[in-house]
């Protein structure tokens, strides 16, 4: 599968060479698994992609069956199988004609691309079934009390639960969160429910499974899903009720009619 060389590391099973800077002997992915894996992307020494800059933390893979790996098979995905749960690693590929298109004009005088790996976590299939029916417990049970504060809302029931910024963004902080202050520009990931005022949901982080990253308070969401996180710190859970010029105005939106009052629970990692 693979041949080993002291200076040139292991040639792995597509032709990648790879070095293992850790080999702590835990648990290696199979394929069908799924792992947590940190990596950085570089050519030369400049950094192209990093799963810590644009998603805040590890990133999610299925590792592929065999039979089921494209004819272009990813440098990473050999890596992994070379992993085990906590190793960190350094793998190169060669730039083809194919990856040449995605260099920038000023490298192009380097020969390959080094991905500095890390597999923070090996998932097995009954912790991912696990995973699952806890995600649908948490989004039933999310789903249900923001149903129920929105006929509290239609009916004029919170009372002063309910606060208005200036801006005109109502909230009801459920709980402001025990962690740090949320500061501006920092990377935050957030699990969100959201729907309309008459309880269509439209969008939802908690049946995928995981939080949305974003630099908060920056411009990236729209401007009451901005101000509303940003009232909270790290733990902190609240209802969003954003007016339509805070939301997206008067363009539709995907299942948004225009013009629409958006309704958002929000829960901040």
């Amino acid at each position: 599968m693979f041949v080993a060389c002291q200076s040139e590391g292991i040639k792995t099973e597509h032709g990648f060479r790879f070095f293992n800077h850790t080999d702590k002997g835990g648990a290696k992915p199979q394929p069908g698994e799924t792992v947590l894996v940190n990596h950085h992307t570089y050519v030369g020494d400049s950094l192209l992609a990093s799963t810590t800059k644009s998603m805040g933390g590890p990133r999610e893979y299925t590792m592929m069956a065999k039979e089921a790996l494209p004819e272009r098979v990813p440098a990473i995905y050999d890596a992994l199988l070379l992993m085990g749960e906590g190793d960190s690693a350094t793998i190169y590929e060669k730039i083809d004609t194919f990856l040449r298109k995605f260099i920038p004009a000023s490298l192009k005088d380097e020969e390959e691309v080094r991905y500095e790996i890390v597999l923070v976590d090996v998932v097995t299939q009954a912790e991912k079934e696990k995973q699952q029916a806890e995600a649908e417990a948490k989004f039933q049970s999310v789903q249900n009390k923001t149903q129920e504060i929105i006929k509290n809302y239609a009916s004029g029931q919170l009372g002063s639960q309910l606060t208005t910024t200036a801006s005109g963004l109502k909230v009801v902080i459920e709980n402001k969160g025990d962690g740090a202050a949320i500061q501006k520009g920092e990377g935050v990931k957030v699990h969100y429910y959201g729907c309309l005022t008459n309880g269509k949901m439209f969008d939802n982080s908690y049946e995928r499974g995981k939080p949305y990253p974003f630099p908060a308070g920056v411009g990236q969401m729209i401007p009451g899903f901005d101000e509303g996180i940003m009232l909270l710190n790290h733990g902190g859970t609240a209802f969003l009720f954003i007016p339509a010029n805070l939301g997206y105005g008067n363009q539709p939106a995907g299942d948004i009619p225009p013009n629409s009052e958006l309704v958002f629970y929000v829960e901040v990692i």
